[in-house]
């Protein structure tokens, strides 16, 4: 035990001593009082017995002087201690030791038979195989979503160009307009109806004075779509949402889930009507359109955002189609989720009588509540887009009855 070790086990234990009014040396003295056993309190005996213990030969101790072993200790001064020990032929197991660990050479080590038969691991081809597969993972998840952000960016450019071109006011154009008989408010849609049976006419023309109307315009512009794409539709725009956009139609429902109104590739897609929907708006009982839920609230997701829980916007709810002969107009009537499997997109019906309880079911399957009267006359649009909810694959579906037509 060196100096050092001593010093600290005397700061250790200083409190210990102070207590009972000792110090050190005192402590040491009593040690060659032959009487001092029974005048000793228990705790100056154990300090006692410690102190003597740090040393490895315990005549060194008692033949020490209790000066001299106070200087040893105060002073730290290790080499009296280490000559003490050599003295006495007492080595520091310690310090051999660690000198023969400085030594120590990789020549020195024997390995025993089992070392010896240690074989190096093999490669871990499975714990690397998972390393490089996440990383792939993690590398074209980093992809997909930069080409979904910057789908993003490009459709809501090209739409902003579209919505510039349908609100254009071109006063050549403004000449050719045709002017469409106006229904009121309060006139059932199916007075209108029996009024383009009775003419023949499937657009009424009617004498305006105070010149073009405003929604002619916007009209009269949809040609326009139709020579940028053949497969232009409507223009559809809904009440109390962002949805302002064109609508197109093809031979299928896949082709416009994946590609844009420009006809490129797009996870964005495009609204596009059912293929099984005639061209002529009033020719569909059930006319349905199509759109992405977009986490960037466009397409068709504002539906949900605007129509979930909102009672007031459901109550007042416009849907608006424009097409090149009218601009219709539907009131929305019911609003809820739907399992695509429910029939809800049915077109065919076998009888009026059929279609009308399609349209009664359909009224009760709304989370808001709405009374219509239907018949065989009515006419419906059905605007349907996904929840998004990874536990079901279901559709947010809102739903309107044909009033107006102008």
């Amino acid at each position: 035990m060196n100096a050092q070790d001593i010093r600290m086990y005397k700061i250790k234990n200083k409190q210990k001593v102070n207590r009972n009014g000792d110090s050190f040396l005192s402590v040491l003295k009593l040690r060659n009082n032959a009487d001092s056993d029974s005048k000793v309190s228990p705790k100056r005996k154990r300090y006692m017995k410690d102190v003597k213990s740090l040393f490895k030969n315990t005549e060194i101790f008692e033949a020490a002087e209790p000066n001299e072993m106070i200087e040893i200790i105060e002073a730290g001064e290790s080499e009296k201690i280490n000559d003490i020990n050599e003295a006495n032929d007492i080595h520091d197991i310690d310090n051999v030791f660690f000198t023969s660990l400085k030594n120590m050479t990789h020549k020195d080590i024997e390995l025993n038979e089992v070392a010896k038969n240690v074989k190096k691991p093999p490669i871990d081809f499975v714990r690397y195989f998972v390393l490089l597969f996440s990383l792939t993972i993690f590398i074209y998840s980093g992809y997909k979503i930069v080409e979904q952000l910057y789908s993003y960016v490009e459709a809501a450019q090209t739409y902003n160009e579209l919505r510039e071109l349908f609100y254009a006011d071109e006063e050549d154009d403004l000449d050719e307009a045709q002017y469409l008989k106006r229904t009121k408010g309060n006139i059932p849609i199916q007075d209108y109806l029996a009024l383009q049976k009775q003419t023949g006419e499937r657009a009424v023309h009617a004498d305006v004075s105070d010149g073009i109307r405003e929604i002619d315009k916007n009209r009269l512009n949809i040609k326009k779509f139709t020579d940028r794409n053949s497969d232009m539709f409507c223009w559809v725009k809904v009440s109390f949402t962002t949805i302002d956009y064109p609508v197109v139609q093809t031979t299928d429902n896949e082709y416009y889930l994946y590609n844009s109104f420009n006809k490129t590739k797009s996870p964005s897609g495009a609204i596009f009507a059912d293929y099984r929907n005639s061209r002529d708006i009033l020719e569909n009982r059930n006319l349905i359109l199509y759109g992405h839920n977009m986490l960037d609230n466009s397409i068709f997701q504002p539906l949900i955002t605007e129509y979930y829980n909102k009672e007031h916007n459901f109550k007042n709810g416009i849907i608006e189609l424009t097409t090149e002969e009218a601009i219709y107009y539907y009131e929305v009537f019911s609003v809820n989720e739907e399992d695509p499997r429910s029939g809800y997109i049915q077109t065919d019906f076998v009888d009026d009588e059929d279609y009308i309880a399609f349209l009664y079911r359909m009224q009760d399957r709304s989370i808001f509540t709405k009374n219509m009267d239907f018949d065989a006359d009515s006419k419906i649009i059905t605007l349907s887009t996904c929840v998004n909810d990874v536990r079901r694959d279901w559709r947010f579906v809102v739903r309107g009855i044909l009033i107006d037509v102008k």
